[in-house]
């Protein structure tokens, strides 16, 4: 008997907006509760998967607190505001992974290479394993070609968000098996390709 299907979503960008980052002015994550906004469509996209009976995991690098920049615990506070926002909108995530390594950080607990930052696929590896996903029969949706190489290397199909925020964060080097404006795009293309599958 096969696993679950599930849908694993990397979170900033793709879910919730991208923020200037103060000193570079280029869209980086939020890293404080007040500047989360979610994407429109977001939380109606996410409700979709799940009516669908698809399990929603969210996946998410979060390097500013290997390399100093905010606390472990402002991390999580700003997680705990998206799923806030989401649910505020009827929408969930059956399970959020977040990675807070990074190889160039400053603090030394969370400065190392790893298995769970993407691309590496470790954090979808894991769900799947604690949670019965069937990773052939799953997608990672994300706005950046760390998601959809860490798709790939799990054995999920992919979609790539490509819209203009997050352009610097791609090379042009990952292949997804398809390419969406935002979310609720890439759930709708999402559906459709497994009605035809």
């Amino acid at each position: 008997m096969s696993g679950a299907r599930a849908v694993f979503v990397d979170r900033d960008g793709t879910v919730n907006a991208l923020v200037p980052d103060p000193e570079t002015g280029r869209p980086e994550s939020p890293l404080r509760p007040g500047d989360v906004v979610l994407i429109p469509g977001a939380a109606g996209a996410l409700r979709k998967l799940a009516e669908a009976g698809w399990l929603v995991v969210g996946v998410s690098n979060q390097p500013a607190a290997a390399k100093g920049t905010v606390s472990p615990h402002r991390l999580a506070e700003v997680r705990a505001r998206v799923l806030e926002l989401l649910a505020a909108e009827g929408a969930r995530l059956d399970d959020s992974r977040v990675c807070l390594h990074h190889p160039e950080g400053v603090v030394p607990e969370l400065t190392r290479e790893c298995e769970c930052r993407k691309p590496a696929p470790g954090m979808l590896l894991d769900a799947a394993k604690d949670l019965g996903i069937d990773l052939k029969r799953s997608w990672m949706i994300g706005d950046t070609d760390s998601d959809v190489l860490a798709g790939k290397a799990a054995g999920c199909r992919t979609v790539l968000i490509a819209h203009q925020p997050s352009a610097h964060k791609r090379a042009g080097s990952a292949r997804p098996d398809a390419v969406a404006p935002d979310l609720g795009a890439a759930v709708t293309l999402l559906l459709s390709a497994e009605l035809v599958d």
